[in-house]
C-alpha cells in the first residue's frame, strides 16, 4: 500500500492567488457529497463568517485537489458575477433622448412686406401664417414660400386661433369661424363684450374680454356659457391645463375657471401687472411688474414661492422634460430655475431687454429682444448658442415650427414695420461644395504597357 502523507496545500501551490468574498457555509457544499465519498482523501476546513474564506485541503492526490479547488472558485465567481450583472442591469438608466436639432445659425428663406403694419399677434398652423393688419384686413401667408394665399376684410382684436382646419377670429364683440384654406366664413356669433384672447378646449372656443369669459361651440358657434368678473380688468394671458382654464388679468388677478360652466374655482391676487401664465404639472408661474416671479399651487392658488429679480418679468417657458422653468425680465437677463423651489440653475446676460417671454425648445431657449433681435441659449447650462440681428423690432412672439426639417422653414418673424421673414436652420442644410472635375489624375503617370509578341516557331519539315 502506498505510503500516505499529509501536507497543507497553500494557495501558491495551486496557482490560486485570490481571496473570496464573504459567503455562506453551503456555497462549496455543492461538491461536498462527492468529496466525502472519495476514500477520505479530501476535506474542507471551516472559517468564521466574518473572516475571508480560504480553501484548506488535506490530500493524498494533489492533482484531484487542484481540480476541485479551481472548480469551486469558478462556481463562486460565476455566482458573484451573475448577481453583480443583475444589480447593474436594475440600476442602469435609460439613455437620454436625442437633443433638438440646433436652431442657430439661421438664414432667410424668403422675405416680404405686408400691405400695412400688424394690428394683433400672428398665428400659424402647419401650412399657413395668419396676420391681422391695421388696414382692417386679415391675410394668410404660405409658410414655406411666403406668398399671400388669401385676404379678407376683418379687423381682428385678438390673435387668430387656428384649429383643425378652422380659423377663429375675434373682431371686437363678434366671433368668426373661417375656412383656414380659403378664408370663407363658416359661422359668426355675437359676444357680450369685446374679445381680447381666444383659447380652445376640445369642442369649445372660449373668448376672454374685460371681466368676461364666454364659451362657444366650435362647430356651430352656439353660445354655451357666460361668466362676468366685475373689476377684474383686461385679460393678459390664459392657458388651459389639467381640465381647467387659468386666466390672468392686468389688475393682478389670477383665476382658475371650470371648463364646464366657467365658474371661478379660486382667485389669487398678486402685486403689479402680471405676465402671461405658465402651467407646469400642478404649479402656475406668473411674473409681474413688481420685479418678482411667483409660483402658485394650481389646485388652490396658494403661493408656493417667489423670487425677486432686477426688472419686470415679461414671461416664462418650461423645458420639454418639465425639469426647468426659464423666464426673462427687463433687466436684460434670462434665468433658469427649478420648478419645485425656484432655486436658480443658471443666469445669463441676454444682451438686450426682452419685451416678451422666451420660447423653450428641446435644444435651445429662444429669447426675443431689440438688439440682437433673436438669441438662443443652451437649456442645461445657459451657454449662448447664437444670435440673429434683424432690421427692426419684432412684433409679438416669433412663430417656430414643432419639428425642424432640412431645407424647410423653421421660423417666421414679423416686424413692427410690416416686414416678414421666413428663416431656416443652416445646420440642417448639409451644405457641401459641389464636386469639381479633376484637372489631372492623381498619382504617377505610367507608360503604356505592351504585351510581348508571341514566339515564332519554325515549321518542321516532313520530307527527307
Amino acid at each position: 500500500r502506498p505510503q500516505r502523507f499529509e501536507r497543507r496545500i497553500e494557495r501558491d501551490n495551486l496557482g490560486v492567488d485570490r481571496e473570496l468574498a464573504q459567503t455562506s457555509r453551503n456555497e462549496l457544499g455543492v461538491l461536498g457529497t462527492e468529496i466525502k465519498n472519495d476514500d477520505g482523501l479530501m476535506r474542507h476546513g471551516h472559517v468564521r463568517r466574518e473572516s475571508l474564506l480560504y480553501v484548506v485541503v488535506v490530500a493524498t492526490r494533489p492533482r484531484y485537489c487542484g481540480v476541485f479547488v479551481i472548480a469551486a472558485l469558478w462556481l463562486t465567481g460565476a455566482m458573484f458575477g451573475q448577481s453583480e450583472a443583475a444589480a447593474a442591469q436594475k440600476t442602469r438608466k435609460k439613455p437620454p433622448a436625442p437633443p433638438f436639432a440646433a436652431l442657430f445659425p439661421l438664414e432667410a428663406a424668403w422675405a416680404l412686406t405686408l400691405p400695412s403694419t400688424p394690428a394683433a399677434p400672428a398665428a400659424r398652423d402647419a401650412m399657413r401664417v395668419y396676420v391681422p393688419l391695421t388696414s382692417n384686413a386679415l391675410v394668410a401667408l404660405d409658410w414655406e414660400r411666403g406668398g399671400t394665399l388669401w385676404s379678407v376684410p376683418l379687423s381682428a382684436s385678438a390673435a387668430p386661433l387656428p384649429a383643425e382646419g378652422t380659423l377663429y377670429v375675434a373682431t371686437g364683440d363678434d366671433l368668426h369661424a373661417l375656412d383656414a384654406a380659403t378664408g370663407a366664413t363658416r359661422w359668426t356669433n355675437h359676444a357680450e363684450r369685446s374679445l381680447r384672447i381666444l383659447v380652445r378646449s376640445e369642442s369649445r372656443i372660449i373668448g376672454l374680454g374685460s371681466g368676461l369669459a364666454q364659451a362657444f361651440d366650435a362647430a356651430s358657434g352656439r353660445m354655451e356659457w357666460t361668466q362676468l368678473f366685475p373689476d377684474a380688468g383686461d385679460p393678459v394671458g390664459a392657458v388651459i391645463a389639467g381640465g381647467a382654464l387659468f386666466v390672468v388679468f392686468d389688475t393682478g388677478r389670477v383665476t382658475r375657471l371650470a371648463l364646464a360652466d366657467g365658474h371661478a374655482e379660486w382667485t389669487q391676487t398678486i402685486t403689479g401687472r402680471p405676465s402671461p401664465p405658465l402651467v407646469v404639472k400642478d404649479s402656475i408661474y406668473v411674473g409681474s411688474t413688481d420685479k418678482r416671479f411667483y409660483a402658485l399651487d394650481a389646485r388652490n392658488g396658494k403661493p408656493r414661492w417667489t423670487w425677486r429679480t432686477g426688472g419686470h418679468v415679461t414671461g416664462a417657458a418650461a423645458a420639454a422634460d418639465a425639469k426647468a422653468v426659464f423666464y426673462t425680465s427687463l433687466d436684460a437677463v434670462v434665468r433658469a430655475v427649478n420648478p419645485g423651489n425656484g432655486h436658480q440653475r443658471w443666469k445669463r446676460d441676454a444682451g438686450t431687454r426682452a419685451p416678451v417671454g422666451p420660447i423653450a425648445l428641446d435644444g435651445s431657449v429662444l429669447v426675443t429682444g431689440l438688439s440682437p433681435t433673436l438669441s438662443a441659449f443652451d437649456p442645461l447650462s445657459g451657454t449662448p448658442l447664437g444670435s440673429l440681428p434683424l432690421p427692426g423690432e419684432v412684433y409679438g412672439t416669433p412663430l417656430v415650427t414643432d419639428v425642424l426639417t432640412p431645407r424647410r422653414v423653421a421660423m417666421v418673424v414679423i416686424l413692427r414695420d410690416g416686414r416678414v421673414y421666413g428663416l431656416r436652420a443652416l445646420t440642417l442644410q448639409f451644405n457641401e461644395a459641389a464636386p469639381q472635375p479633376l484637372a489631372a489624375l492623381p498619382g504617377q503617370a505610367l507608360a503604356r504597357e505592351r504585351l510581348p509578341a508571341p514566339p515564332v516557331t519554325a515549321p518542321s519539315g516532313t520530307g527527307r
